[in-house]
This record gives C-alpha cells, structure tokens and sequence, in this order.
C-alpha cells in the first residue's frame, strides 16, 4: 500500500473518530436500539460531518483568499472564494458520498434504511439546545485545526477534502445502516449553515480582508482548547459553562 493511500485512510479515520468523539460528548448517539433513535444518531452524526467539512473548507479558502489578495497586488486576478462556494462544496461531497456504489449495493439488499424529507422535518420540531450547537461547533473547531493542517499537506486540496471526506461519510452510512435522502441531506445542511457553525465559517472567510475579525479568531482558537481542557478533565457540565461563558 502506498504511503498516500495510507495517509489518506489515515485522514478518514481521524474523521471518524471526530464525529464519533463529538456526538458522545454531546450526547447524541442512540440512546436504543430502535429505529428512531437510531435514525436520529444518524441525523447527528450527518450534522456533524457536515460541520466539520463546512469549516475545514472555510479555513483552506481563506487561505485562497490571502493568496489572491497577495497576488492582486501584483495585478494578478483569481475570484475570492464565498461561503455560498463553500456550501455548494458540501454539498457535492454529499452527493458523492450518497451514491457510492457500496451504499447502492447494500441498499439494494434491504440492508439501509433511508431517513426522508419527512423524517428530517418531523426532527427539526424539536431541535437541539442552543449550548449544544454552540458544543458542536467548538468541537468541531477543536478538530478542524488538526485537519487543516493534514489536509494542507495535499497537493490538490480542494479533491483530497472531496474524496476523504465523501469516503469517511460512506463508511459511517454503512457503519450506521442509515443513509440520508438527497432531500433529506439538503434539509440538514441548511439547518447547519444557520446554526453556530456557519457564523464560525463567515468569521474563518472574513480573515483575509478584516483584521480585527482575524484577531478575534486567533483569540477564539485559544479559548477552545481552554474549553477542551475543561470538558475533557473537570467533566460535560464545567465544560458546558466555560463554554456558555465564551458565547455571550
């Protein structure tokens, strides 16, 4: 096996283990075995590959960004990149990660359960606690960073987050027995780029041009690893009130 390809499993995994870090913290994995709560892990668990995907790509196109403001100095034009791009971006490593032939060919033995439109509807009813999605996305945050900085090792940054990321949410469907429709995975994308996360991403993209929100930044990096630090040795509910102190 080539080191590439081990590094990239390797990418996968620490995906995975993101995601699965991430919903225990908060609570969110199936409390049973049924159907609707585990249909619900999956629905979590989605939002948070989403988040992670949403603000790893925020964080490499500032990186874009700063460059094509160094090169417009030089009378060189490259577009910046939005978070409208970015968002799109999600959403096609969505659609690529749903139609794997693998997902196909288990659904075709009745072996995944599909979450619909329907379901994901009757779950935005209830949504989660505002400190929750505030935990999601420091978590998040926390694990961004690490991938950030393997992902900037790539030599085709944009391909390498499409393909890891799409395979990572591949193998959680098939871990999980549950796909999201294509509606389904639209509904909860939109939920998440109006939650915490996405002002986190319009932050991460406002970097480049705002030097003030690039100091805010760099302070708010700090003061999530002063929370990780918290909720990983003093326990959920130090942690959740460091936290909500940092959100006001």
């Amino acid at each position: 096996m080539s080191t590439r390809l081990n590094d990239t499993i390797s990418i996968e995994l620490q995906i995975q283990a993101a995601v699965r870090e991430i919903a225990t913290f908060t609570g969110l994995t199936a409390q049973s075995a049924s159907v609707d709560d585990r249909i619900h892990e999956a629905i979590f668990q989605g939002k948070i590959f989403f988040t992670l995907y949403l603000m790893v790509q925020s964080l490499h196109s500032e990186a874009k960004n700063t460059t094509a403001q160094i090169l417009a100095q030089q009378n060189i034009t490259i577009p910046d990149v939005n978070f409208e791009t970015v968002i799109q971006q999600c959403f096609n490593m969505f659609y690529i990660s749903n139609h794997d032939i693998a997902i196909d060919k288990a659904n075709t033995c009745d072996q995944v359960i599909t979450v619909t439109s329907s379901d994901m509807l009757q779950w935005q009813h209830a949504p989660i606690q505002e400190n929750l999605e505030n935990m999601i996305a420091a978590l998040a945050t926390k694990h961004v960073k690490y991938l950030s900085s393997l992902f900037s090792q790539a030599e085709d940054i944009d391909n390498e987050l499409l393909s890891v990321f799409s395979h990572a949410m591949t193998n959680n469907t098939l871990d999980l027995g549950i796909k999201l429709s294509s509606k389904a995975g639209t509904l909860l994308l939109e939920q998440v780029i109006h939650s915490r996360t996405g002002t986190v991403c319009l932050i991460f993209l406002n970097m480049t041009t705002n030097s003030q929100e690039k100091y805010a930044i760099s302070q708010y990096l700090a003061d999530i690893d002063n929370f990780y630090t918290t909720l990983t040795s003093h326990g959920l509910q130090q942690g959740l009130l460091f936290l909500d102190k940092l959100s006001k």
